[in-house]
C-alpha cells in the first residue's frame, strides 16, 4: 500500500494549485532588456523583488569591445543592483552579466542588452551566464547533507534502539562542517543563509569536540546526541522554506521532512554498525523497523506538502531541472521503501543476517546517491521561481508611455500610497485592475504585481489588469509590497450621498480641518485650516507659514515675519475639497454610525475615500491619493463661533 500511496501523492500534490512566491526574483531592469536608446545610460538598474546582496561577476561589456564599467557595481535599498557605466558610450550593442546573492544563498545571474544609437536593429547579448550550480556547490551540499543527517539519525538512534559507536557521530560531525565550510565560501554572512550556515558549523565542530572526548568520560556519552538534534531545524532556515511568499506551515513541515530522513539515514547507518557487533539483531531490527516505517509515513506526507509549495503544474515536472531532479530523487524513495519492506515483512521473520546485511548496504548505496539529488535539488531554482521568472522577464518587455487609462465606470475604486508612488485599485467582478502613477502622473510598467495571487497583465502605461472571482477583500502585491482592498458584496452608489454631503457642507457656517499633506515617504506637511462663511479661510501650517483670506483680502506670513497683503478673488466659503465632476462614487460599507464612500475624480486623477456622518452627513476623515498629493483631512469644529479676523497691524 506504502508503495502504491507514495507515488499517488506525489503526483496529486503536482496537479494541486498553490500560491507562493519563492527566493528574489528580477521584477525590472532599467533600461529594459533589448532596449534602443538614444542616449548612453549613466548606469543599469535592476530591481528584485526581495532583498540581495552583490557577488563578483557583474560585466558589462560593448559587442567586440571591452569593458565598460565605470567603478564596481553597489547595492541601492537593499533590492537594486545598480551597474554604473562609463559615460559618453558610442553607438552600438552593449551587455550585462548581473550577479547577486539571495537571502536564502542561492546565486541569481542574467544577462540583459542593449543598443545606442536611434534606428538601430534590437541588441543581440555577447555575454551568457553559464548554466547549473558549479561541481563544488553540489559535492559541498552533499556533504553537509550527507553528516547533517547521519549525525542527527545516528543521535535519534542512540536515545530510541540502542548504542552507537562516537567514531560514527564524531565523523558525521566533521563532514557536516566540511560540507558548509566549502558552502560558505564566498557566501556573505549577512544572508539569512550564511548566518544559518555559520551557526551551524559552530555546532558541527562542538559536535565534533564532544563525540571526540565522549569516549573517555562515560557522563558525556549521550551529549553528542543532544548536540545533534540541534542541527535539525537548520537546513529549513536556511532554505526554500523561509522564502518571501512562503505559507506559514512550510517550515514545520520541511522540519519534519529533515527529521524524518534523518530518522532513516542515520538510523540505518547506525543499524548496520550495529549489524557487526554483539547486541540483539533481532530485537534491534524491530526496533528500528518501528521508527523507520514511521520515518517513511512521515517523509512521505511532508514530500507532498514541499511538492505542493514547489511546483505549479504537472508539466514542470518534465520542463524543469528541479522537476527532473524530484523525480529522480521519488524514484529513489520508492526504491529505498520497498526495500525496507523487504527488510520488515520478509527477511526479519525468517531472520536472515547474511540478506539483512545485503539489504542494508543496498540501501545506504541509494541513499548516497539520494543526497546528491537533494544537494542537487537544493541548488536549483524551484518551479514556481521560474514561470514567476518568465512573466517577470514577458512583462519588462512593454514599453507604453504616458498616464495611465482610467477605470471603467462601474468599477469600485480605491488607493494607497506606495513611497513616491501611488496604487490604485479598479474592481467590478470579474475584472480587477491596478494602476501605478509616478509622482508626475506617469503610468510605471514593469512592476511584478499580484492581484488576490493572480499574475496581473499589462493593460496599459502603468494599468496591470486580472479576472478574479468575488471576494469582499483584494489583496494587491506590487513588488513584494502588499495591499489590501476592500471589496463591497452589493455595489451602492454614492452619487447621491456625495451631492447631498456637498450641500450639508456647503450650508455650514464654519469647519475646521487637520491636514497632512505629503509627497513622498520623507517631505510632509501638517496644517491646520479654518473656513468660515461666507467667504473667509485661515490656515497655519505647523512650523511654517500661516495665511487669512477675507473676501478680496490676503495675508501671508512667513514663520516669524510679518503679515503682507495681498489681492484676492473672493471665494465662497465652505467649500469641499471633493466638490466637482466625480465618476466611480460606490458605499464601500456602512457602520451603525457613518458611510464609508470612495470615488475618483478624473482630473488629476485623484481617487478619494470619505467617511461621512450617516445622521448629518458631514464628513469626519478624508483620504486622498494624486499624483505626489498623498493627503488626509480630519473634520471638526462644525458651526463654531467665528474667530477669523484680519490680523493686528
Amino acid at each position: 500500500m506504502l508503495l502504491r500511496a507514495l507515488p499517488l501523492a506525489v503526483l496529486a500534490a503536482l496537479v494541486l494549485p498553490a500560491a507562493a512566491q519563492a527566493h528574489a526574483s528580477l521584477v525590472r531592469t532599467d533600461p529594459r532588456d533589448g532596449a534602443v536608446l538614444a542616449a548612453s545610460p549613466g548606469s543599469v538598474r535592476f530591481v528584485f523583488d526581495d532583498d540581495v546582496r552583490l557577488v563578483s561577476g557583474v560585466r558589462a561589456i560593448r559587442k567586440g569591445g571591452g569593458s565598460i564599467l565605470l567603478g564596481k557595481p553597489r547595492i541601492a535599498g537593499g533590492r537594486v543592483l545598480v551597474v554604473p557605466l562609463r559615460s559618453g558610450l558610442r553607438d552600438g550593442d552593449y551587455s550585462v552579466l548581473w550577479r547577486v546573492l539571495s537571502d536564502d544563498g542561492h546565486k541569481l545571474a542574467g544577462v540583459i542588452s542593449f543598443g545606442v544609437g536611434a534606428g538601430r536593429a534590437p541588441p543581440v547579448p555577447a555575454l551568457t551566464v553559464g548554466s547549473g550550480p558549479t561541481v563544488q556547490d553540489v559535492v559541498s551540499r552533499w556533504l553537509f547533507f550527507a553528516g547533517l543527517l547521519t549525525a542527527v539519525g545516528a543521535a535519534f538512534f542512540r536515545l530510541a534502539v540502542g548504542p552507537v559507536p562516537s567514531r560514527l557521530q564524531l565523523g558525521a560531525f566533521l563532514l557536516t562542517f566540511i560540507g558548509i565550510s566549502g558552502a560558505i565560501h564566498d557566501v556573505s554572512l549577512s544572508t539569512r543563509f550564511g548566518a544559518v550556515m555559520a551557526a551551524a558549523a559552530v555546532i558541527a565542530g562542538c559536535g565534533a569536540l564532544v563525540a571526540a572526548i565522549a569516549p573517555l568520560n562515560p557522563r558525556l556519552e549521550l551529549l553528542p546526541s543532544f548536540v545533534a538534534l540541534l542541527l535539525v531545524p537548520l537546513p529549513s532556515l536556511a532554505g526554500h522554506a523561509l522564502d518571501s511568499g512562503r505559507p506559514g506551515y512550510a517550515v514545520v513541515v520541511d522540519v519534519l521532512h529533515v527529521a524524518a530522513a534523518s530518522l532513516w539515514l542515520g538510523g540505518l547507518v547506525s543499524f548496520g554498525l550495529a549489524l557487526r557487533g554483539g547486541e540483539d539483531r533481532a530485537a534491534t531490527l524491530r526496533r528500528f523497523s518501528n521508527l523507520a516505517l514511521v520515518s517513511v509515513l512521515v517523509l512521505a506526507a511532508t514530500g507532498v506538502v514541499r511538492a505542493y509549495t514547489e511546483l505549479d503544474s504537472v508539466s514542470q515536472v518534465w520542463s524543469t531541472g528541479y522537476g527532473q531532479v524530484l523525480i529522480v530523487k521519488t524514484a529513489l524513495l520508492i526504491l529505498l521503501a520497498g526495500i525496507g519492506w523487504l527488510n520488515r515483512y520478509r527477511i526479519l521473520p525468517r531472520a536472515s543476517l547474511p540478506a539483512l546485511r545485503r539489504n542494508v548496504a543496498v540501501e545506504l548505496s541509494l541513499f548516497i546517491v539520494l543526497i546528491g539529488a537533494v544537494a542537487l535539488l537544493t541548488d536549483l531554482r524551484p518551479g514556481r521561481d521560474r514561470v514567476a521568472a518568465a512573466v517577470v522577464e514577458e512583462r519588462v518587455v512593454e514599453a507604453q508611455t504616458g498616464p495611465p487609462p482610467l477605470p471603467a465606470p462601474r468599477m469600485v475604486v480605491q488607493a494607497r500610497q506606495d513611497g513616491e508612488l501611488g496604487v490604485a485599485l479598479g474592481y467590478r467582478a470579474p475584472r480587477a485592475e491596478v494602476t501605478v502613477l509616478d509622482p508626475d502622473g506617469r503610468g510605471v510598467n514593469g512592476l511584478a504585481v499580484r492581484i488576490a495571487g493572480t499574475e496581473a497583465r499589462p493593460c496599459g502605461p502603468g494599468c496591470y489588469g486580472a479576472s478574479l472571482a468575488p471576494m469582499p477583500n483584494v489583496p494587491v502585491s506590487v513588488d513584494g509590497r502588499r495591499f489590501v482592498f476592500r471589496a463591497p458584496g452589493a455595489l451602492r452608489p454614492a452619487d447621491v450621498l456625495i451631492s447631498r454631503a456637498t450641500e450639508a457642507f456647503r450650508a455650514l457656517n464654519s469647519v475646521a480641518y487637520l491636514e497632512r499633506l505629503a509627497s513622498g515617504p520623507k517631505n510632509r506637511v501638517v496644517a491646520d485650516f479654518t473656513l468660515e462663511s461666507p467667504n473667509r479661510l485661515e490656515y497655519r501650517i505647523r512650523r511654517g507659514a500661516s495665511g487669512i483670506i477675507i473676501g478680496p483680502r490676503r495675508w501671508d506670513r512667513q514663520r516669524g515675519g510679518k503679515w503682507v497683503l495681498s489681492q484676492w478673488q473672493p471665494t465662497s466659503q465652505p467649500e469641499p475639497i471633493w466638490a466637482g465632476g466625480v465618476t466611480n462614487a460606490y458605499v464601500l460599507r456602512t457602520t451603525p454610525t457613518t458611510y464609508v464612500v470612495s470615488f475618483l475624480k478624473p482630473i488629476g486623477p485623484a481617487w478619494l475615500t470619505l467617511v461621512l456622518d450617516r445622521r448629518t452627513l458631514l464628513p469626519q476623515h478624508l483620504s486622498m491619493i494624486a499624483p505626489a498629493h498623498f493627503m488626509t483631512h480630519r473634520y471638526s469644529g462644525f458651526n463654531a463661533p467665528a474667530r477669523i479676523h484680519p490680523p493686528a497691524p
